[in-house]
């Protein structure tokens, strides 16, 4: 059976007026995972210890159809004051910027379509992630493609530990569901809604898979459309090199 997350469900649900339980229309792609206990020293979560220079880089797949449709490698600049982060997808595409107030809490998120510029930083990782925990968190953001200054509400939920395999290897990765509640900088974007997954290793010092997808309301509000589709992007890990110490 294929994976659709819960969002994506509802999203085709209305979108093909059928209930959503499995289908072949979305390709194959699902992690190969296994629930699996905490690693000793993993609950609750540590903190990474990062270095300029520790790089990772992942494949990025359209879950649509599972074709790959980049590569891209994402190496640390800087540690302090802030955690700053180059971006490279590769193919002649401009560079992008990842900036975080630590390890766990974004500033600067260009993972989804366009990169976002929170006010306040946002948790990604709940602090001391462990099994079972929840947090709710709101904060607003710019984007490059409006003026206007647009608000975010989010709920994280870790899953749990699961073992996943990816091109880079198996680990035993912090399963953690991101779900989202935002105005998008396209106003004929009604009442979007996100769902973002992501899979951290300890040992690799980040995720080792994160998904990403979504729904929205086209038109206005009031309007009687059927909730359309963001894109469904994920990114799997194929190498990752820790700068020396």
């Amino acid at each position: 059976m294929t994976c659709i997350d819960p969002i994506r469900r509802r999203a085709l649900g209305g979108l093909l007026g059928v209930p959503v339980l499995g289908t072949g229309l979305l390709g194959t792609g699902c992690a190969s995972r296994i629930p699996v206990p905490a690693p000793a020293g993993a609950e609750p979560l540590p903190m990474p210890v990062l270095g300029v220079g520790d790089r990772w880089r992942y494949r990025l797949i359209n879950r649509y159809n599972g074709s790959t449709v980049g590569e891209t490698t994402v190496e640390v600049l800087e540690v302090a004051p802030e955690i700053r982060l180059r971006v490279d997808p590769g193919d002649g595409q401009p560079v992008l910027e990842e900036r975080w107030s630590n390890p766990w809490t974004v500033i600067l998120e260009p993972m989804y379509d366009a990169p976002m510029a929170f006010e306040t930083p946002i948790p990604v990782v709940p602090p001391g992630a462990r099994a079972g925990q929840g947090l709710t968190s709101a904060s607003r953001y710019r984007s490059e493609r409006s003026s206007s200054v647009l608000g975010w509400q989010q709920r994280l939920r870790v899953v749990g530990w699961e073992r996943v395999q990816v091109p880079a290897g198996s680990f035993d990765a912090l399963r953690i569901e991101r779900f989202a509640t935002y105005q998008h900088p396209d106003i004929f974007r009604y009442a979007p809604e996100r769902i973002d997954t992501l899979w951290y290793s300890p040992q690799v010092g980040r995720w080792v898979v994160r998904e990403w997808t979504g729904s929205y309301l086209p038109g206005s509000p009031g309007g009687r459309a059927s909730r359309a589709l963001e894109d469904w992007v994920r990114w799997e890990l194929t190498a990752w090199e820790p700068a020396t110490r």
